[in-house]
This record gives structure tokens, C-alpha cells and sequence, in this order.
């Protein structure tokens, strides 16, 4: 007589497939167990009996299974970047002979991201863009003051929430909220921090700026008082101030709010303020001097060289604080505060048809 045992007899676990535990793919990290990923990443589930695997769903969406990497004892695959519907938090293979396998696994939805806006200053009843990812529907976006915004639109192409500014948004960050977690913004909405050139003091002493300083215009509507206003041909190497004051001048009180830190880490900050453009600011160079004596230090300044067309629209420009500090000199910290010379020249003609606003150094974003 002769006894023989079957196949699956002859299989660890009798052949029935089980998950021992997975892991990330990286070889430097190949110890690290895990119990969630994140949208799209890499995994390794490693067990027994998993050779004939034919499908794998994470939550209500279908996995990417390839014969390459299955084996008996490992399955390497990638989690779905898409969101599911339903959300059991578990993972299902289901193998050739219709079986399935189930196993307790997280994936992690990233919560929201925010990188910027369009124009930090928007009007009350004005459509505000906000850029960032991982807007997934619905999304709720409220603004400092307390109030939520009319989502407009969310558009996946171009990572960007379009919100109704609400009445009572005040200064201050936003938040945007999705089913998997909120995020506040590191910028300010309407930020009023730190404003070295509003242009809505008194101009007493200014050598240039007063003549370019409107309080309205047909063409450009305002969003924070008053604000300069170009509109001139300039030609090659035309010098053309519009924004001139020494330090004992007026400009000096608003030039004094850059904070004590700024200058200690420069690196952390960042010059912002709003422009508007009729034409395209190109070829354009701005020279941007700041510091103590302006008449005779203006000629080393920080260039700004935009490439702007906001076609007809207000955006917030953002410069590195380093830059244009090194630029300037690196002049010392004030509390009395500073001279500025904004001027026009350049080798090329200019078509100068804008304006600006909330000139101010805030800190950097870190998104």
C-alpha cells in the first residue's frame, strides 16, 4: 500500500494564501513595516501562497497587478492615486480559483495643500484663486473673520479652488478643508503685515510719487485704497521715477515696518505686493533701491525684470527678501526706517500701462 499527500498538503499554511506583513519597496528601508501608504506609492505585501493573485482592490479601486512581481511569497503593486467612494479601509487580492484574501490596510488620502493665490487682495463679491493639491471634492474654503467662501469651481488641471470672498473676511490665512483633513494657509489673505508702501499716507517730501498716486481710475479697480498708476511709452534707457522719497521723507514711515527679523534672516522673508497690467510689463527693468541715503546710493539697487501680463487683473508678485536686500547693500536695521527710489531703466522700450499696490516684506511661505 502506499499513502501520498496532496499537493496543497505540501504547501505552507496547506496552501491557503495569507499575508504575513507589507512593506516599503525602498532597499534602504526594507525593514519598515507599514499599516498605511499614501496615494500611488510603492508597497510590497509579502506572504504565502500569492502566486495566483489575478486582482487586487484597495478600498472600492482597483489595483495594477503585473506577472512580473508575483511570487509565491510576494506581490509588489502601487496603491491608487484616484479617491475612492467607499472607504473600508482594507485591501482585498482575489486569487484564479475565485477565492479572496482580505487584509486590514489604510490608504492614506492626503490632506490639502496650499501653495499660493492668484491675488492675495480680492474684492468682496470677487472670485479669489487659490492654488495648492489634493482639492478633492467637496471642499470648504473660510476665510480669517470666520465666514466660508462660495466654492465657484475646483479644477484638478490646474491644482486650483475658485472661491466667492464672502462679507466679513478679514486679514489673515484661509483654510481649506476636504473630507480627509484641512490645511491653513502660511500666507496672509488681504495681507496687512509689515506694508512699507501703501500709498495711502501722507507724501510729504517725496521727490517722486505723488503725481502717479490715485486714490481711483477708470480702468483699474482699486482693492486696498490708493495705489500708483503708470501709463506711458518709455524708450531704451529712459529714466522714469515713479516712486521717490529719502529717508527723511514720508516714505519712511511705512519703510520702518520691515521687522528687526528680516534683516537678521533675510532668507525667511520675502517682498510682496500687487500689480495690475493693461499691456504686457515686458523688457521692463524696475530698478527697486531701499536704504538709508537714497540719493546717493540708488545707482546699486535690486532689479526687477517682470515678465508680467496680468490680462487685466489684479496678481500678487513676490520677490526673495534676500535678494533684494544683498542687492541693496545690505544696509543695517532702522527702526526709523528708510529712503526708496523706484525708477524705470532699461535698454529696451517699455509699453508701461499698469499698477501696484501693498508694497510689503512678510514671511516666507513654506508650501
Amino acid at each position: 500500500m502506499f499513502s501520498a499527500c496532496s499537493e496543497d498538503e505540501d504547501l505552507p499554511n496547506n496552501g491557503t494564501p495569507a499575508i504575513s506583513y507589507i512593506r516599503v519597496t525602498n532597499p534602504d528601508a526594507s525593514d519598515s513595516l507599514i499599516a498605511k501608504a499614501g496615494q500611488g506609492a510603492m508597497i510590497a505585501i509579502v506572504g504565502q501562497n500569492l502566486g495566483n493573485a489575478r486582482e487586487i482592490w484597495f478600498n472600492d479601486l482597483r489595483g495594477s497587478l503585473s506577472p512580473t512581481f508575483i511570487t509565491n511569497t510576494s506581490i509588489i503593486t502601487r496603491v491608487p492615486s484616484d479617491i475612492p467612494t467607499d472607504i473600508s479601509n482594507r485591501m482585498k487580492i482575489i486569487f484564479a480559483n475565485g477565492d479572496s484574501l482580505l487584509y486590514d490596510f489604510v490608504v492614506d488620502i492626503s490632506e490639502p495643500v496650499i501653495t499660493g493665490m492668484l491675488s492675495e487682495y480680492v474684492n468682496t463679491g470677487e472670485v479669489a484663486t487659490i492654488y495648492g493639491n489634493y482639492f478633492y471634492e467637496p471642499v470648504m474654503v473660510t476665510f480669517t473673520g470666520g465666514v466660508e467662501g462660495e466654492v465657484v469651481s475646483v479644477s484638478e488641471e490646474s491644482n486650483a479652488i475658485e472661491v466667492r470672498v464672502p462679507e466679513g473676511a478679514e486679514p489673515g490665512p484661509v483654510t481649506v478643508k476636504t473630507n480627509f483633513g484641512e490645511v491653513e494657509s502660511d500666507l496672509w489673505f488681504r495681507d496687512n503685515r509689515n506694508i512699507i508702501a501703501s500709498f495711502d499716507g501722507t507724501t510729504a517730501g517725496l521727490w517722486h510719487g505723488p503725481a502717479y498716486i490715485k486714490a481711483s481710475d477708470p480702468e483699474i479697480p482699486n482693492i486696498n485704497g490708493n495705489f500708483i498708476r503708470v501709463k506711458r511709452e518709455l524708450g531704451p534707457w529712459a529714466w522714469f521715477e515713479m516712486y521717490v522719497g529719502p529717508a527723511e521723507s514720508d516714505v519712511a514711515k511705512e519703510t520702518k515696518n520691515i521687522p528687526a527679523e528680516a534683516f537678521a534672516n533675510p532668507g525667511d522673508y520675502e517682498l510682496k505686493f500687487e500689480v495690475f497690467t493693461l499691456a504686457p510689463l515686458t523688457g521692463a527693468e524696475i530698478k527697486m533701491y531701499m536704504g538709508p541715503k537714497m540719493a546717493d546710493e540708488r545707482g546699486t539697487s535690486y532689479t526687477w525684470k517682470p515678465n508680467v501680463d496680468t490680462g487685466g487683473k489684479w496678481e500678487t508678485v513676490s520677490i526673495p527678501f534676500e535678494e533684494f536686500y544683498a542687492a541693496n547693500q545690505s544696509f543695517a536695521y532702522n527702526p526709523a526706517g528708510y529712503g526708496v527710489s523706484f525708477h524705470f531703466s532699461g535698454p529696451l522700450a517699455v509699453n508701461a500701462n499698469f499698477a501696484i499696490d501693498n508694497m510689503r516684506v512678510v514671511p516666507t511661505s513654506v508650501d
